[in-house]
This record gives C-alpha cells, sequence and structure tokens, in this order.
C-alpha cells in the first residue's frame, strides 16, 4: 500500500471505529441493556467484540462484526501488513481499499469468498 494513502485511509478507520462504538452503546441504551454497558464501559474497545458475541442479535451482530474488521485493519497497519488479502497474501487493489479501508481480500478471493459463502 502506497504510504501516502495508509495515513487517511487510518484516518478513516478511526473515525469509523468511533462511530461504530457510538452506534453499539446507543443500540445498547435503547434495548436496555444497561449491565452490558456498565461491562463495556470497564472495558478497552479492543475487548468489545468478545464480551458482545454472547449477546448478538442480528443488527449487534453487523455491528460488532465491522468493529472487529475496522480493528484488524488498524492492526496490520501498525504490523505493517496493511492492504494485503488474508487469503492469498496478494495486495488488495487500490480502489478497493478507498472503497472500504478495512477491506481483507482481494477481488479475486472475494468472488471465491462469497460463492462459497452462497453455497453453505
Amino acid at each position: 500500500m502506497p504510504q501516502s494513502l495508509t495515513p487517511m485511509l487510518r484516518a478513516q478507520l478511526l473515525e469509523e471505529i468511533q462511530q461504530q462504538r457510538a452506534a453499539i452503546y446507543q443500540y445498547l441504551q435503547q434495548a436496555g441493556y444497561s449491565n452490558l454497558l456498565l461491562k463495556l464501559d470497564s472495558h478497552p474497545l479492543s475487548h468489545w467484540p468478545e464480551l458482545l458475541n454472547q449477546w448478538l442479535t442480528p443488527e449487534l451482530e453487523a455491528k460488532t462484526r465491522r468493529l472487529e474488521a475496522i480493528q484488524a485493519a488498524l492492526s496490520q497497519m501498525d504490523m505493517g501488513l496493511y492492504g494485503l488479502c488474508c487469503d492469498c497474501d496478494s495486495r488488495i487493489e487500490r480502489h478497493l481499499l478507498q472503497q472500504d479501508p478495512a477491506r481483507q481480500r482481494c477481488a479475486h478471493c472475494d468472488k471465491l469468498y462469497s460463492a462459497a459463502k452462497k453455497q453453505a
């Protein structure tokens, strides 16, 4: 990944992670999960997906999975592995990362993954 693009994408991911945090918090407040909110407040954001796994509703599951994807992308940036496909280790196409900075698969592997998901 070109170094000039990475800071911009990191900024987008950091902004989105805060949006996801707020959306999860708001959802739990509206659903009346006050005990879970107290538990989340006492843990770093990086632990939230693990804590939320036992409470997943379809809406909360989507928010939690997105939070995990964003956290993974930020970790990959920190390790210098950002922009590599999780399946084949090829570079993820630049335009795809610009569309979704948390993307984990190149176009080819994403097609294979989507086809396998449909068959399952």
